[in-house]
C-alpha cells in the first residue's frame, strides 16, 4: 500500500504544483466564466437549434450534448475542490455549518425519489441539482465577496457583447417568427434573455457604486446596454421587475443614512407589499391593460387554475422532483389535455415548485430566502457596502421573477447558481461580522450587551 501511495503522490504532484500558478488561476476563472454562460443558457442551446424559433416551425432538438458538459462541469467542479483544498478548506466548512435548512431543503429533494411519480428523473434532476449547487459554493469558496461581484460583472459584459454579435447574424441574435423583432441575444428565447438582461441591469447599476468600481463610465454604459435590452426583448414583466429593481436599489442608497430611517422605511415597503396583495386582481388589470397585455397573462392563470387541482392532489410533498412535467408520459398530460397546449413548466416557480415537492419544500425555500434576508439586512445595517447589496436585491428579484417563469430551484440552472452564491456569501458574512459577539467570555455580560447593541 504504502508504495502505491508513493506512485500516486508522485504521479500527482505536478498537477498539485500546477494548481498553485497564476496560469492555473486565469485559465480556472474564465472556465467558470464558460460554464456560468453554458448554465445560463447562452448561445450552445441557440447554435444546436440553428436559431430556431418558437413558431418557426422547428422540430425536436437532441440536447445530449448539453448533459455531457453539465455532468463534465461536475467532475471538473470535483477536481477543483481537490485541487484547491488548502485554498478553501475553511471557507467550504463554514458554509456547511450555516446554512442548515439550505441542505436540508437540497435533502429533502433527495428524499422525494421515495415518493415520485418518476423516481428514476428525480434521481438523476437530484444528482444535477447537487452539481449545480457545488459549482455555485465552489466559486463562493475560491473567491471573496468583491472578486464574486467583479466575475458577475465580467459574465454579464461577456453576454452583452456576445448578444450584440449575435444580433448581427440573422436568424439568430433578433427572433424572427411568433415574436418578430424581438431581442433574443446569445439565447433561444426572449423570455430567457429578458430575465437575464434585467439581472444584468442591476449588477451593474451596483457595481458603478462600488468604489473598486475600475470605470464608472463603462459601468453606467453597461447598465444602460444592459436596459436597453431589456426593453428590446419584448418582456413586459422583466420591464416592470426592472424599473422595481432600479427604484430598489436607489430607496436603499438613500436609506442606508440612518439606521431608524431604515427600519421605519421596510416597515412602510412590507406595508405596500401587504396592500398590492390584497389589491392585486385589480392592480393587476389595470397594469396589464396599460401594457397592452392580456389580462390572464396570455392564458398563464388559466393553466394555473388547472395545475392547482393537481397539487391539491398531492398538497403536502408533490409528485417528486423533476416527477411532473413529462408530456404525455407525466401527470403532465392531465394538464396538457385541460388546456391543449404542451406545456414544459407552469410559467410560475412557486407552482412548480409545489408540484414536485409540495408545501412542506416550497416553506423550506422560503425559509432560507428569509434567514438569507435578514442576515444580509443585518450586514448591511452593520457595515454598509454595495456588494453586500447585490445578494438582497436578487432575493426580490427571484421573488418576482418566478411569478411568471418558473426559474425557481432547477438544475443545471443559472439561476440556482446565482441563488447558491446569494446564500452562502451571506452566511459567511454574517459569520464574519457577528461571530464576535459569540466568542466574548460569559464573564464578561455587560461587554457582550454592548457590542450587541453597537452590531444591532
Amino acid at each position: 500500500m504504502i508504495p502505491a501511495f508513493t506512485f500516486v503522490q508522485d504521479v500527482t504532484r505536478p498537477v498539485f504544483d500546477f494548481a498553485k500558478t497564476d496560469l492555473f488561476n486565469k485559465l480556472e476563472k474564465w472556465l467558470i466564466l464558460t460554464y456560468l454562460v453554458l448554465f445560463s443558457r447562452g448561445i450552445v442551446t441557440l447554435v444546436m437549434t440553428g436559431g430556431a424559433s418558437e413558431g418557426g416551425g422547428g422540430g425536436e432538438f437532441d440536447y445530449g450534448f448539453l448533459t455531457l458538459l453539465w455532468l463534465l462541469n461536475y467532475l471538473i467542479t470535483a477536481c477543483l475542490c481537490v485541487l484547491k483544498w488548502d485554498a478553501i478548506k475553511d471557507r467550504l466548512l463554514a458554509i456547511i455549518s450555516s446554512n442548515y435548512f439550505y441542505w436540508v431543503f437540497l435533502m429533502f429533494i433527495g428524499l422525494s425519489t421515495i415518493w415520485s411519480e418518476k423516481p428514476d428523473e428525480t434521481v438523476k434532476a437530484t444528482i444535477g441539482m447537487g452539481g449545480t449547487v457545488l459549482f455555485g459554493s465552489y466559486i463562493v469558496c475560491r473567491y471573496s465577496i468583491k472578486e464574486q461581484f467583479n466575475l458577475l460583472v465580467t459574465f454579464f459584459s461577456i453576454v452583452l457583447v456576445s448578444s450584440l454579435f449575435f444580433m448581427l447574424i440573422p436568424g439568430y441574435g433578433i427572433d424572427f417568427a411568433k415574436h418578430a423583432g424581438a431581442f433574443r441575444g446569445i439565447y433561444s428565447h426572449k423570455n430567457i434573455f429578458g430575465p437575464i438582461m434585467s439581472m444584468g441591469t442591476f449588477t451593474f447599476l451596483i457595481y458603478s457604486k462600488t468604489n473598486f468600481c475600475v470605470n464608472k463610465k463603462l459601468a453606467y454604459l453597461g447598465f444602460a446596454a444592459s436596459f436597453f435590452m431589456v426593453v428590446g426583448s419584448r418582456s413586459s414583466s422583466s420591464l416592470l421587475y426592472t424599473l422595481l429593481l432600479i427604484f430598489l436599489v436607489h430607496a436603499i442608497q438613500v436609506l442606508r443614512l440612518r439606521g431608524q430611517l431604515f427600519a421605519w422605511s421596510l416597515m412602510a415597503l412590507a406595508s405596500l407589499y401587504f396592500f398590492i396583495t390584497t389589491w392585486q386582481e385589480t392592480i393587476k388589470v389595470t397594469v396589464l391593460n396599460w401594457l397592452g397585455k392580456d389580462p390572464t397573462l396570455t392564458g398563464r392563470t388559466d393553466i394555473w387554475d388547472v395545475i392547482l387541482d393537481k397539487i391539491q392532489e398531492r398538497l403536502w410533498l408533490g409528485y417528486g422532483f423533476d416527477g411532473f412535467w413529462h408530456g404525455i408520459y407525466g401527470e403532465s398530460f392531465y394538464v396538457r389535455n385541460a388546456v391543449r397546449w404542451d406545456l414544459p413548466n407552469a410559467h410560475n416557480g412557486y407552482l412548480d415548485l409545489a408540484l414536485e415537492i409540495g408545501i412542506v419544500g416550497v416553506a423550506l425555500l422560503m425559509l432560507v430566502m428569509w434567514i438569507s434576508f435578514v442576515k444580509g439586512l443585518a450586514i448591511l445595517k452593520n457595515d454598509f457596502s454595495w456588494p453586500q447589496v447585490w445578494p438582497l436585491v436578487f432575493i426580490f428579484y427571484t421573488l418576482m421573477i418566478n411569478m411568471s417563469e418558473s426559474s425557481l430551484a432547477n438544475q443545471n440552472s443559472f439561476q440556482t447558481i446565482m441563488m447558491t452564491i446569494a446564500f452562502t456569501s451571506v452566511s459567511l458574512e454574517f459569520n464574519k461580522y457577528f461571530k464576535a459577539t459569540a466568542a466574548l467570555p460569559d464573564d464578561l455580560p455587560s461587554a457582550q450587551g454592548e457590542l450587541v447593541q453597537r452590531q444591532l
